[in-house]
């Protein structure tokens, strides 16, 4: 489960200003639990990973393994938090660099409408054995179901009838794209129907592009099921609510941006993802909360800027995994010509502490808050566990900044976009 450790955040949270909202939190808690807010069916998926149909994760584990048996690419055509939240989870438990080491290959493609990006991609596939997961939660995102033509119309002309057999959706019933996949025969994955349902990582969408890189789907779930426990309780013992907490306290004295530190640059699709999620509730009804990812220590200089001298308006969470078994030494040059010989021999990740713990120090005495988020040893059940974690805090963060944490899909720059186009010449 996660760590939270508020410890650097009492320079600008007083212990009776978070003890004075418990009340919010634990109705905000009880109404996603109980899944009274905005419906029956509200947020229905918080109380889904130990209730998903045992034919479901068949069907998951069944198509994963058909793809890599067929193919050298799965091509993953999305936008939406599913496939955002399936490529930082990859890349958090694979590398970064997974794709140039390990097939097969998982690409994520959907948000562009740039030509240069579909002739890549099109030239990349144009000798390889490739599946493709079309995964919309409304079925009508513009960037997706464009490149979806294209994407089909290339498999067609390659396998013929068989084309079908490699392409899978998931979507809502009942959507465009839904009905598309009906008619022409691809294996569908329902996406759930309660708000924040189609918005989760577990769903069918996200597992399986996660199974096809080798992250088990029943293991995430595990991980998922642990977290929700561990996150039910009432009481600042909770991690999801200290974390939701002094997220929503630094956001009410202006503090509105959030900085997520990572030293493992694998987690920077995790901090698009989370950054993705958080900007999904801004309704301008409430307290506004943005994050910004910081790759350190390449980024230091930058966020040292931006931290300033405390004033700013930024807090930040460190977020980390435990370290790797392995060690990795720092090399020994006889010439010294940095002055770090002191290091040789010294571990990566003595270094990466010492430094977190300077960047920690400094930030403190600065004025800076800073949460620390401990997400134990990378697992594929700590990554199902760091999800369920994450989602939930956003949810409470939402609610205690006044913001409704799902509201519906807004949609005014497609239609207006499709408006326009329909009334001018191609």
């Amino acid at each position: 489960m996660v760590n939270v450790d508020i410890s650097n955040v009492w320079g600008a949270v007083s212990l009776p200003e978070l003890l004075g909202r418990e009340r919010e939190v634990f109705d905000a808690h009880q109404k996603l639990r109980s899944h009274q807010a905005g419906g029956p069916d509200f947020l229905g998926w918080l109380s889904q990973p130990d209730h998903v149909q045992a034919r479901l994760i068949r069907g998951i584990e069944r198509a994963a393994e058909q793809i890599v048996s067929d193919a050298e690419v799965l091509v993953v055509c999305g936008v939406a938090e599913p496939a955002s939240a399936a490529r930082a989870a990859i890349e958090a438990y694979c590398g970064a660099g997974r794709n140039l080491l390990q097939t097969p290959q998982v690409l994520f493609v959907g948000s562009s409408l740039n030509s240069r990006q579909w002739l890549e991609l099109s030239r990349l596939l144009e000798d390889r054995e490739y599946s493709l997961l079309l995964l919309s939660p409304t079925g009508q995102e513009l960037g997706v179901n464009i490149t979806a033509r294209g994407l089909r119309w290339l498999m067609e002309r390659k396998y013929g009838p068989t084309a079908k057999n490699r392409i899978f959706v998931s979507t809502l019933v009942g959507s465009p794209l839904h009905r598309m996949g009906q008619e022409e025969g691809y294996e569908l994955f329902p996406m759930p129907r309660e708000l924040g349902g189609s918005q989760s990582i577990f769903t069918a969408g996200a597992l399986i592009p996660m199974a096809v890189a080798g992250i088990d789907p029943l293991d995430v779930l595990e991980g998922a099921v642990e977290a929700y426990e561990a996150t039910d309780v009432r009481s600042f013992e909770n991690p999801a609510w200290l974390y939701a907490m002094a997220r929503a306290v630094l956001a009410g004295q202006g503090r509105e941006r959030e900085l997520l530190c990572c030293f493992d640059h694998s987690l920077s699709a995790l901090g698009q993802w989370w950054r993705q999620s958080t900007w999904r509730w801004h309704t301008g009804s409430g307290t506004a909360l943005t994050t910004e990812t910081v790759l350190l220590p390449g980024e230091l200089s930058a966020l040292e800027s931006m931290a300033g001298n405390g004033r700013g308006r930024v807090f930040e969470t460190l977020l980390h995994f435990a370290p790797m078994a392995k060690k990795v030494p720092v090399e020994m040059d006889w010439k010294d010509y940095d002055g770090l010989g002191f290091l040789s021999g010294r571990s990566l990740e003595d270094v990466e502490r010492q430094t977190a713990q300077a960047l920690t120090d400094c930030h403190s005495l600065a004025g800076v808050p800073l949460v620390e988020l401990d997400a134990g040893e990378l697992t594929a059940q700590s990554l199902g566990a760091l999800f369920l974690f994450l989602e939930l805090s956003s949810a409470l963060t939402a609610r205690l900044c006044g913001e409704e944490p799902f509201g519906p899909e807004p949609d005014a720059v497609r239609q207006r976009a499709i408006d326009q186009l329909q009334g001018t010449d191609a």
